[in-house]
């Protein structure tokens, strides 16, 4: 299969979302529209069988760990290929119980440089709900939510709205089968002592999920829907009681090889489906439920919910600002607590006399736009403290995570803040200086002169000059500053700052009010 794919559009976002379970690693890429909207453009799954070492042993073997990073490793590398800026990824029972778990996620992040989050059983319940809720509509009415991993089994209860129960039980078919199947075909006394551990957990659950009068069943993960297969034929989406019921009365009987020659059984599942089938069989008896209908989503679709909810600026900035290199430079600002109004002052008044001075410095686009990013961020140092806050902005920058800009672009922006007071720019005395190139050098004077004043012109930081009005003499720069206010204070300011410039620029600079 082809691995390209046409680029997102500027203002949407590209994640992907993988969910490390017990039996497989599953990833979903999806792109987000600006409005909010969700497509699933690719979907990936690999059976890796971490429950199958972890349950009886607690601890994850070496050739289970090696498994799983070899299958993330593939699935990153697809992730990348369809343009994902952004990977979240989440473990569930089997990493968070093995003694060794920590491990295999250092060796992941080590490996390759991803970040696992192991998620506890309360909050995989909470996930899958909002994977399910953003699938199908709930409406008022409250719905009963039922997910088989290899290590646990979440039953959850909610409507649009809200979650009613949250529950987690460590039922999971790969844990009961390590746990319970200890002769194949599944002897009586071993499929005796196996309801009776369900029993123990569902008739206390049967009572809550009563209580809240859930109007329908909803099934996730890939072991419904093998069952429902099973069951219903290719295709199935539900899983009705009575054929369930016909479907455990074959499958107890049937040995690993039989079941290995059933149709529409997944060859992976065939050690573990027993238990699955009684599972799924004295829940249904239980809770007396009648059918069971499929949803495709679930975990992964929830973290990707779950994200959103908590990144909804983000989706904000790409709406209002579909260039990444000016986002990354407005998100690292809000990052740092700028001050809005009196740096988009400063930026206004910079390129205006840019614009207006360019006969003289003879720069480009490019050296635009940087000031006036660097005026954006000239003063994030306040955010450090008000000491030195010049070179604080200038470290912020560095370290900033900007996307989209080269190293020498990173460092010229961050050295423009450096010198938007104090001293002027020097190679001889500063090490921001001789670490750019030498073209970088002469722009870096001309942004520093240039932002000093405008940082000047907005002394007060209230946004008190409207206008500005730039002549080019033979000797002199002349500068009619206009506002409906006085600005004494911001003409005081700027005269005090006009050294820089009229060394760079060889020229006398003089400030009147028009």
């Amino acid at each position: 299969m082809s691995t390209k794919t046409a680029p997102p559009v500027q203002d949407s976002f590209r994640i992907a979302a993988i969910d490390v379970g017990s039996n497989s690693v599953h990833m979903i890429v999806a792109q987000i529209d600006s409005d909010g909207g969700v497509t699933t453009l690719w979907r990936m799954k690999e059976m890796v069988g971490l429950g199958r070492i972890c349950f009886p042993a607690k601890e994850l073997s070496r050739e289970a760990m090696d498994r799983a990073i070899a299958s993330l490793g593939r699935m990153k590398i697809a992730a990348q290929q369809r343009q994902a800026e952004k990977i979240v990824a989440v473990a569930t029972s089997a990493i968070r119980e093995a003694a060794n778990g920590g491990e295999l996620i250092r060796r992941i992040k080590d490996e390759l440089k991803l970040t696992v989050r192991v998620v506890s059983a309360r909050e995989e319940a909470r996930l899958i709900y909002l994977g399910v809720r953003g699938a199908l509509d709930l409406g008022k009415k409250p719905h009963l939510m039922i997910d088989i991993g290899g290590g646990s089994v979440e039953f959850i209860v909610g409507d649009d709205k809200e979650v009613k129960l949250l529950d987690s039980r460590k039922l999971g078919a790969a844990r009961m089968s390590a746990m319970f199947v200890n002769s194949d075909p599944i002897s009586k006394n071993d499929l005796h002592n196996l309801r009776e551990h369900y029993d123990e957990h569902l008739v206390p659950l049967a009572a809550r999920v009563h209580a809240l009068k859930p109007v329908k069943c909803l099934g996730t993960s890939g072991t419904l829907e093998n069952i429902a297969t099973l069951s219903g034929g290719d295709g199935a989406r539900i899983i009705e009681r009575n054929k369930l019921l016909k479907l455990e009365e074959r499958i107890i009987k049937t040995s690993a090889v039989d079941r290995g020659h059933i149709k529409g059984l997944d060859d992976q599942r065939k050690e573990q489906i027993t238990a699955g089938v009684v599972l799924v069989a004295s829940f249904m008896k239980r809770l007396d439920i009648k059918q069971i209908e499929l949803c495709g989503a679930a975990l992964r679709e929830g973290i990707l919910a779950d994200y959103l909810s908590r990144h909804k600026p983000d989706m904000t900035i790409r709406r209002e600002v579909p260039d990444p290199r000016r986002r990354s430079v407005l998100d690292l600002a809000r990052r740092c607590n700028w001050w809005e109004a009196h740096s988009q002052q400063t930026a206004k008044l910079l390129l205006r006399m840019f614009d207006d001075l360019k006969p003289l410095h003879k720069l480009g686009d490019r050296e635009r736009e940087l000031f006036e990013y660097a005026a954006w961020l000239h003063d994030i140092g306040w955010h450090i403290g008000n000491t030195r806050h010049h070179k604080h902005s200038a470290y912020l920058i560095r370290h900033g995570r900007l996307k989209g800009f080269t190293a020498e672009e990173v460092r010229l922006v961050a050295a423009l803040t450096r010198f938007h007071r104090k001293a002027m720019p020097d190679k001889k005395k500063h090490d921001e200086v001789r670490a750019l190139k030498p073209a970088d050098r002469r722009v870096l004077e001309v942004g520093a002169a240039l932002l000093r004043l405008a940082d000047s012109l907005d002394r007060s930081h209230a946004s008190a000059v409207t206008a500005l009005d730039v002549a080019i003499g033979k000797s002199a720069v002349l500068v009619a500053v206009k506002s409906p206010v006085d600005i004494q204070l911001e003409l005081w300011a700027a005269r005090d700052k006009r050294s820089g410039f009229e060394k760079v620029f060889g020229r006398s600079i003089e400030f009147t009010t028009a």
